[in-house]
């Protein structure tokens, strides 16, 4: 059930419900009750019943001192160990100043709100700057369901964030004073990093490509060897820019790149030459190598697999969708922003797999499974994820091989790419349905 807050001015310290209400939350008999609005909790609060619109609660205006409650939003209450929790009150946390917040900026997060009413309550975009820790409120801006817009002001500090920024240390010890390890998304991972974590767990090991530092180039050059062609790649790059593809020839070695949404070709005659090219050409402390895996090709194009994974509204990793990414012909990357091209996986594999349902679905489950270890993989070291995009190959053998694993703006619009609208909203819609969870909203009363 949603319900509407009105502020009392004829009464302090309690709180209003409908008799018929108070009876379903159970608290019919109870004269005081704690009452929680976010992080802000308020103790031995007097509880009334009144007969009027049963949507309607009404709360003393000083137990709101200090903060707002916009009356144009629909809440939901539930109680929990003897609380009466008010909510949800959620945050999105990003970059910017509150106070300079262009509008572009703050729309951009509109796309979240795709399904707010299955969400209900108060979500927040709020700002570093914006948080008052001593009071437990934030200067930020409110959604709108009604008109599609942001409100400012000051709220109660949310109970829960998803985390749009990359998060300093400060803004860490600052998160976890407030709410503990309710924020999640905040960890930013590099391929070292991921490459590293991974390898340590025997199923997931087996598929990942061998992988070095680039620094080490008697390490480069020693895959070379044995492999005839790698990869070089930026440690924190993204949509493919600045990956380097190394092959050996019976008489030189060419170093393939994309420039300016071209392919271009680099020949060196000796590994002197190469190992001058790149030192001369890239950051190498800031770069990896790794072995070329031979994925699957259609059309001279490259074909890899976005997984996208998401925690649902009961905590759970839950795979919605895949799309296929196919790169530009005779590319070595398969991005979209590369100038590829997207479809369903699950008509890709049909394809691959010759029109053989079964084993196409066997290859979506082993994909969806290897994502989802991969997420709780990571998890494991006290990291709260919920919003991920791992990016699977698959090589001639039809074996699968993680390649990449992206949790500080996963792409989502690659749906779209592929004209998958429903799972676009879905995955859109899925980080507030997680939200709504972690601050204790699960169930609501009907």
């Amino acid at each position: 059930m949603k319900f509407t807050i009105l502020t009392d001015h004829t009464s302090s310290h309690s709180i209003s419900l409908h008799s018929t209400v108070l009876k379903k939350l159970s608290i019919s008999k109870l004269q005081v009750i704690n009452v929680a609005i976010g992080i802000i909790e308020k103790t031995a609060v007097t509880l009334r019943k009144h007969q009027e619109d049963k949507a309607v609660i009404h709360i003393s205006a000083d137990l709101l001192a200090g903060f707002s409650l916009p009356d144009s939003i629909n809440y939901e209450v539930i109680v929990k160990e003897e609380t009466l929790l008010i909510g949800p009150i959620i945050g999105l946390f990003i970059k910017g100043q509150v106070n300079e917040m262009p509008r572009r900026n703050i729309d951009y997060y509109k796309k979240y709100f795709i399904d707010y009413q299955h969400i209900n309550g108060l979500i927040l975009l709020i700002t570093t700057d914006g948080i008052d820790e001593k009071n437990k409120i934030v200067n930020g801006f409110a959604y709108n369901s009604i008109e599609n817009e942001f409100t400012k002001g000051t709220f109660p500090f949310p109970s829960v964030l998803f985390c749009r920024k990359t998060l300093k240390e400060a803004d860490r010890k600052l998160l976890q004073n407030l709410i503990g390890s309710k924020y999640f998304n905040s960890h930013v991972f590099n391929k070292w990093e991921i490459w590293q974590r991974l390898s340590k767990n025997d199923q997931l090991s087996r598929s990942l490509p061998k992988t070095g530092l680039a620094v080490n180039l008697q390490e480069v050059k020693k895959l070379m060897v044995e492999s005839g062609c790698i990869y070089l790649k930026p440690v924190t790059g993204s949509q493919g820019k600045g990956i380097y593809q190394l092959e050996k020839t019976r008489k030189n070695y060419k170093v393939n790149y994309r420039l300016d949404g071209l392919n271009r070709t680099m020949v060196l005659d000796t590994w002197d030459a190469v190992e001058k090219y790149l030192i001369g050409e890239l950051n190498l402390k800031k770069y990896i190598f790794q072995k070329r895996i031979p994925l699957l090709k259609s059309n001279d194009r490259i074909i890899d697999f976005r997984v996208i994974v998401v925690k649902d509204q009961n905590g759970t990793w839950v795979v919605p969708g895949m799309i296929t990414r196919y790169g530009v012909k005779d590319s070595i990357v398969s991005n979209i922003s590369s100038g590829g091209s997207a479809e369903k996986t699950w008509d890709t594999l049909v394809r691959i797999y010759n029109n053989d349902y079964n084993e196409a679905f066997k290859k979506y489950k082993e994909m969806e499974q290897k994502s989802i270890l991969c997420c709780k993989f990571l998890e494991e070291k006290e990291i709260h994820l919920g919003y991920i995009g791992v990016d699977i190959g698959m090589d001639e053998d039809k074996n699968l091989w993680i390649i990449e694993i992206n949790n500080r703006y996963p792409d989502m619009t690659i749906a779209l790419d592929a004209n998958d609208f429903q799972l676009y909203d879905h995955t859109q819609a899925a980080p507030l349905h997680y939200s709504k969870w972690v601050a204790g909203f699960s169930d609501h009363l009907e």
